[in-house]
């Protein structure tokens, strides 16, 4: 029970961490409870500056959402996946928080995987 309160915890952390910057090339999102670590592992279409960069910025507003809670000193642990976020994705079988929808529009703008 206390791991699932923690995993649950843990996605609405990253949820609200995340609210404002999943743009049209970040295709998934999803997080494992680690111990002592948070992993986030995200599946985007490109690794372009400009899509680090909004996984550097949800990665440091995670970090302050944790400032005074029970998980401020967890180490928090990117991994970036070029593709789809099917079976071979890493983050697969873990807490999902964002999926898009293959060859939908989002954003006005087209995403093809």
């Amino acid at each position: 029970m206390r791991a699932l309160m923690r995993r649950n915890y843990l996605l609405l952390q990253t949820g609200e961490a995340a609210l404002g910057l999943i743009g049209p090339d970040l295709l998934g999102i999803a997080v494992e409870p680690g111990p002592d670590t948070i992993v986030l592992h995200f599946a985007v279409t490109a690794g372009t500056a400009e899509v680090q960069e909004c996984l550097d910025d949800i990665t440091f507003e995670l970090q302050a959402l944790l400032v005074g809670g029970p998980e401020q000193s967890s180490e928090i642990i990117t991994t970036i996946h070029l593709g789809a976020p099917d079976a071979a994705w890493p983050g697969h079988s873990h807490a999902l928080l964002h999926l898009a929808k293959p060859g939908s529009e989002q954003c006005g703008r087209q995403v093809s995987v």
